[in-house]
């Protein structure tokens, strides 16, 4: 399964009203800023998809965790979260803002099913638990009636008002009211994303065949998300090489380029084909790779690509 959290991260970026208002009904779009902080988490952390929702009754910080792989510690990190947002809070002089917590799957394999922490010692009890919202348990319907635009990429994996309906009906559908969408920017990245998401549940040649390889290369959030990818990368190569040698961790910056690319776009039907890249150790034989692979649609095209039997 492709882990697809990173482009819902900046579809959630792109539209965050949409998200706010989606997890609490009545939340005005107004209401909803990004909630910024100079703080750093000394631990590797993630203090990014957060907002600050400015509620009448009472204003309180929407930590939004998507997730497209299966994560056994999901708790402990949710909890480290909300341990890191109070402790940027805390040190800023801005108290201890309520918190609402939310975690969206979007895939039933992804779920491991424990979303809560409890312990007792003889000084209290630690409770813990966080909102967490099954895609394929939700009806597309209310996205579409209130037009709730940020959400379009997930209608797929939701529940259609037809029960019986086929794949091919359900991307149709899906697939017409993304393009009732105007903004032809916004339009692609809609139907980037969905290409993605949909990748999940049926068919790869289904949703190629309806949601063509040539927009969602053309999508700007692919093409930010491909860019920043390959040069975080080629950077972590880069200081390999610094002890390794330069050419050597260049190389190895490539490889793990590309295996991230493969591994995010196609998933576990791409082990094989990493397996042979990293054995691949020249650098002008991953250079035409890297130079090709992200014009791939299928996993049969990228394996030519790998292989140089791509015309």
């Amino acid at each position: 399964m492709p882990k697809i959290d990173i482009p819902v991260k900046k579809l959630i970026e792109l539209r965050p009203a949409d998200w706010a208002r989606y997890i609490q009904p009545g939340c005005r779009e107004e209401w909803v800023t990004n909630f910024k902080t100079s703080y750093t988490p000394k631990k590797e952390s993630r203090l990014d998809s957060i907002l600050k929702i400015n509620d009448p009754n009472g204003p309180y910080l929407l930590n939004l965790e998507p997730m497209g792989y299966r994560d056994n510690a999901l708790p402990a990190r949710m909890l480290r979260y909300r341990s890191d947002i109070w402790e940027a809070t805390l040190t800023e002089g801005k108290g201890l803002p309520s918190i609402r917590q939310v975690v969206i799957f979007f895939y039933h394999e992804n779920d491991n099913g424990l979303h809560r922490l409890r312990d007792t010692w003889d000084k209290g009890i630690l409770e813990y638990a966080y909102e967490v919202i099954r895609v394929w348990e939700q009806r597309r319907q209310p996205v579409i009636t209130a037009k709730l635009v940020g959400l379009y990429p997930l209608l797929p994996l939701m529940k259609g008002e037809n029960e019986q309906e086929t794949p091919e009906q359900a991307l149709k559908e899906c697939m017409s009211v993304v393009q009732e969408v105007e903004d032809k920017s916004l339009q692609l990245d809609l139907l980037a994303v969905m290409a993605i998401m949909a990748g999940g549940r049926f068919p790869e040649k289904l949703v190629l065949s309806m949601i063509r390889r040539e927009m969602v290369m053309e999508s700007p959030i692919f093409q930010e998300w491909v860019k920043e990818e390959r040069a975080e990368a080629e950077a972590r190569g880069e200081a390999r090489g610094r002890i390794k040698g330069k050419a050597e961790g260049k190389a190895e910056g490539k490889v793990e380029a590309i295996c991230k690319y493969l591994e995010v776009r196609f998933g576990p039907a791409s082990a094989e084909l990493q397996r042979q890249v990293r054995n691949i150790s020249s650098l002008d034989e991953l250079n035409r790779i890297i130079n090709n692979i992200y014009t791939t649609g299928t996993v049969e095209e990228a394996r030519a690509v790998v292989l140089g039997t791509r015309n």
